[in-house]
């Protein structure tokens, strides 16, 4: 339930304006099964882990995806966060949050590749007091650790979303691709 913890920063619940808005991407690389029920990789069963994996999950059954515990879909996520100041970190810059490696599972870790701390830094900066959230999702079937398919989000945070409304809200963007060819699009 590694989408959990990368949920941490996403979601609308139920205003009606989103949280998070941005676009993302997703390709599907081997065929998932005929009936897809989902369920999240997650090592770190805190109590906060296991709220924003319920709550991504809801937004995952909003979009028509069947959710279970004997999933045979698991999904496996990975965050980054630009743009935070306020913990020291240079805007800008991306920043590791270890607290999240508690929903990385076993076998393959995707990660987001690291920023650079010079050169393109200015057009991959957040806007000054935005933060700008990266997630990707990928969906493994079974147990299997082979990639079938995967996602990619990039969202500007609006207002000051809590975090379980904006794992709802990436929920439905995920369930909605899920298993899908998407071109980059706007959420």
């Amino acid at each position: 339930m590694l989408l959990a913890a990368s949920v941490m920063a996403w979601s609308s619940g139920a205003s009606a304006a989103p949280s998070c808005q941005g676009t993302y991407a997703a390709t599907l690389l081997q065929p998932l099964p005929e009936r897809v029920v989902v369920d999240l990789d997650i090592r770190d069963r805190s109590p906060r882990n296991l709220m924003l994996a319920d709550r991504f999950l809801r937004g995952v059954r909003e979009a028509g995806v069947a959710v279970a515990q004997d999933a045979n879909v698991l999904l496996h996520v990975s965050t980054s966060r630009l743009g935070e100041t306020s913990s020291g970190a240079p805007r800008g810059a991306e920043r590791t949050y270890s607290e999240l490696g508690g929903l990385a599972g076993g076998g393959m870790r995707p990660r987001l590749v690291p920023l650079p701390a010079t050169g393109m830094k200015a057009s991959r900066s957040a806007p000054a007091g935005q933060l700008l959230l990266a997630l990707r999702v990928d969906a493994t079937e079974g147990k299997n650790t082979r990639i079938a398919w995967i996602a990619s989000l990039q969202c500007q945070m609006t207002g000051r979303p809590d975090d379980g409304s904006v794992a709802q809200e990436l929920g439905r963007v995920i369930g909605g691709a899920l298993g899908k060819r998407v071109e980059r699009q706007a959420f």
